[in-house]
């Protein structure tokens, strides 16, 4: 009982002191706000809407000034979804560098987890890491796509009448395949979920997860921040043994093509500059959060929108099998021959972009996607809009120049769906 007053008693003291430091700085006093308790209660509610909500309360101040303003974990942060602005934002990262994990959330479980990698770095530090990283985002294992999409399709046709948790195993089929095409490791999250190594991830996930740690930051207090990272560690000694068994895998002359593997002989490289198992953990962990949970929820959303929309469900079916026939593993020209399951995978993401940027200067991403200003009937699923590119900006469903990777990944598993009655 004392331990549960303490916590309630901290968990008040940093409410308050949240507020004490809610001050607008001058320069963002004529911005829009939402407030940090209107913030704080949707979160801890769990009250559904996100970012739609989040632009329908503002759609007014998005689509007049391009920017409204929010206050998250002490800092304010101001969302984009001016063009020119969120162009300059993508392509001058001398002028706005992304903000360090140490910086924006020092002695955090992301901090601890992520630490320097691909994503979170500047500069020199980056172009290091993109160097290494580089090579492995060459050449995808499609056969790996192919067997966890497989082994799911056997799972749903002993499912008898019953309905399908369809978030739930798409959480499930993206760890196992990304486990596998990232490090060659099977979680076996598709036939036992409850194994030790998907209840380490799952355990670190819900943290990052979690409202009280990402509002109240209730990971500042010393017990709590303690049982966080001991989680966070776990994960972590899971990913450097995978490290070194793939090291001497490789030094005894096995090949499984998998984006660790490519990462580790791109270090043998002389002309590159070595990254050490630390910085090879770090953008592993970084891998698996953008090509997770981000591709399981692009995943169910466009399931959810194929069958509401029999008419394009018919049409992508018609192109698979004419394209595809009956070869399961797709080639890159067949990938290139299946424009109108393209335009829907694009169309999907332009509705539901499952990632947003996320510094203090931030692109609302949602928000441009859903705007009048650069989409005709912005609301209605039109896999059409998406016969021609659109270069102005408008379509960053994961940013820029990180969508690549997770596009073909949700393509290769949707094929089997559109494929299947």
């Amino acid at each position: 009982m004392e331990i549960i007053i303490f916590i309630a008693i901290v968990i008040i003291l940093l409410i308050i002191y949240n507020y004490a430091t809610y001050k607008v700085p001058d320069s963002l006093k004529d911005i829009h706000s939402i407030s940090y308790f209107s913030v704080a209660i949707s979160q801890l509610m769990k009250r559904e809407g996100g970012n739609a909500k989040i632009y329908s309360r503002c759609k007014e101040y998005f689509e007049k000034d391009g920017v409204i303003k929010l206050y998250f974990r002490g800092k304010w942060i101001c969302m984009i979804t001016d063009l020119v602005v969120a162009k300059e934002l993508c392509l001058r990262n001398d002028i706005f560098p992304k903000l360090m994990l140490d910086e924006i959330l020092p002695n955090s479980a992301a901090e601890r987890h992520f630490g320097v990698n691909v994503v979170h770095s500047n500069g020199d530090v980056w172009k290091r890491h993109r160097r290494v990283c580089n090579p492995a985002f060459k050449t995808l294992p499609t056969h790996l796509f192919v067997e966890k999409a497989l082994k799911l399709m056997d799972i749903f046709e002993k499912v008898d009448n019953k309905p399908i948790e369809v978030r739930d195993f798409m959480q499930r089929l993206t760890l196992d395949i990304l486990g596998k095409v990232a490090f060659n490791f099977d979680f076996n999250n598709l036939e036992d979920p409850k194994n030790p190594y998907v209840t380490a991830y799952n355990e670190v996930q819900d943290v990052f997860r979690n409202p009280l740690i990402s509002i109240l930051q209730i990971d500042r207090i010393p017990i709590i921040n303690q049982l966080v990272f001991r989680k966070i560690d776990k994960l972590n000694n899971l990913f450097e043994d995978i490290i070194k068994e793939n090291r001497k895998s490789l030094a005894a002359g096995h090949s499984n093509g998998d984006l660790l593997e490519l990462m580790l002989k791109a270090c043998e490289d002389p002309d590159n500059q070595m990254l050490s198992d630390t910085e090879l953990r770090c953008n592993l962990a970084i891998f698996m959060v953008a090509g997770h949970d981000t591709t399981a929820v692009a995943l169910s959303s466009l399931l959810y929108l194929l069958a509401i929309h029999k008419d394009v469900q018919e049409k992508a079916r018609e192109e698979v099998l004419r394209v595809l026939g009956d070869n399961l593993t797709p080639s890159s020209e067949q990938h290139a021959a299946l424009k109108y399951l393209n335009m829907v995978i694009r169309e999907n993401l332009r509705l539901y972009p499952p990632v947003g940027a996320g510094t203090p200067v931030s692109l609302f991403i949602y928000g441009i996607q859903h705007s009048p200003k650069f989409w005709k009937n912005p609301e209605e699923f039109l896999p059409e809009r998406f016969e021609n590119e659109h270069e102005n900006y408008s379509w960053l469903p994961f940013g820029s120049g990180s969508r690549m990777l997770v596009e073909f990944f949700v393509f290769g598993i949707i094929f089997y769906f559109i494929n299947n009655d």
